[in-house]
């Protein structure tokens, strides 16, 4: 008669089955390691994703820093162009990066100047235009109310933007979120595929290796972005006839004038931060070639830079005044990886003069 009581050992995987999936365990992560390994062959670095949660990581952190914090605000010109490791040997203060690429920056200001846990230093930068009130609505706004309503009271929102980044900091194959289409083409046609040229640390600093792009064609689609305006390329073959063209479309616009009441809101908030007991200073970085012929025509210096720093409560330093700002930038608005650091150093000596650290 048979019985009707299992017995729980036969449900245990025999040895063969373990075999199995040990011998098909160990073959995937063979497998990873090999991609792994290819993708660095052919250059490939690993690079955390730049997102929310690891923007307000480090948002977190300049509130639990206090006076000891360096907070760095603005786009992707204070993102790439500033070495977070010179700042903090230089000043003696912990730089936190919350510059945001492609955004708008007062919102951010605007939530920092609100904080009272924000008592640190602020460099800010960012393009004249950028500095008047009554902005777009952009990625700003909404990574400053993700911090506030979904990540700052939460542990587990931390812990695991932390384990994250780390691994995305150790593996090229997950910090660069390839997708396996592109993952197959990029270990098959090396060469014809780029390594990405930018990559990002878990503390948000960036580095851009422009000698890993295509010139000219990086360049005028840079200057194309500050334009704004299409140009129509066909027989467009030389510089000079490109130069040409960006003019002829410059010149059917009007220079901006900005003026002092336009600039208020973000004064006021300059006023809030340093009423704190803060310090603030607003960067203009460099730009080169057409991109600063493109600024210097739209927003003409005496009806732009020159009026807001004629009227703002914190420092107002201009790099377009000092020789030893004049790096070559490859795409006419970044600095390249190789000068980051030294044009950290020389900014630093600058604001110490005019005593910002003091």
């Amino acid at each position: 008669m048979p019985s009707f009581i299992s017995n729980s050992s036969d449900r245990l995987p025999k040895p063969a089955v373990k075999r199995a999936f040990g011998l098909g365990l160990l073959a995937a992560v063979l497998l990873l390691a090999v991609v792994e390994l290819r993708l660095r062959q052919i250059g490939f670095q690993p690079t955390v994703q730049d997102s929310k949660e690891l923007w307000a990581a480090q948002r977190g952190k300049a509130a639990l820093l206090g006076k000891r914090a360096l907070v760095l605000v603005g786009d992707s010109r204070m993102q790439l162009g500033m070495d977070l490791d010179v700042l903090a040997a230089e000043t003696g203060l912990m730089p936190v990066q919350l510059a945001i690429d492609g955004s708008e920056f007062l919102p951010v200001l605007a939530d920092l100047a609100r904080d009272p846990a924000i008592t640190g230093k602020l460099l800010v930068s960012g393009d004249v235009w950028k500095l008047t009130a009554n902005r777009p609505r952009d990625r700003a706004e909404e990574w400053v109310e993700f911090y506030h309503r979904k990540y700052k009271d939460l542990v587990s929102a931390k812990l695991e933007t932390l384990l994250k980044s780390q691994v995305q900091q150790q593996l090229a194959l997950y910090g660069g979120g390839i997708p396996p289409l592109e993952l197959f083409k990029r270990l098959t046609t090396p060469g014809k595929v780029r390594p990405l040229y930018l990559k990002t640390d878990a503390n948000r600093e960036r580095d851009a290796d422009y000698e890993l792009v295509e010139q000219p064609g990086f360049y005028i689609n840079r200057v194309l972005r500050s334009l704004g305006q299409p140009i129509n390329m066909a027989g467009i073959d030389t510089q000079q006839k490109f130069e040409q063209a960006v003019g002829d479309k410059l010149r059917q616009s009007a220079a901006v004038q900005l003026s002092a009441d336009q600039f208020a809101y973000t004064n006021d908030l300059a006023r809030q931060i340093k009423n704190k007991g803060s310090n603030l200073a607003f960067i203009n970085f460099p730009s080169t070639a057409l991109v600063r012929t493109i600024e210097e025509y739209r927003f003409p210096r005496e009806a732009g830079w020159d009026v807001f720093a004629g009227h703002s409560p914190a420092l107002a330093f201009n790099c377009w005044d000092y020789p030893e700002f004049d790096f070559a930038l490859p795409d006419g608005a970044h600095l390249d990886q190789r000068d980051k650091a030294e044009f950290t150093r020389r900014l630093v000596v600058k604001l110490k003069a005019l005593g910002f650290f003091s």
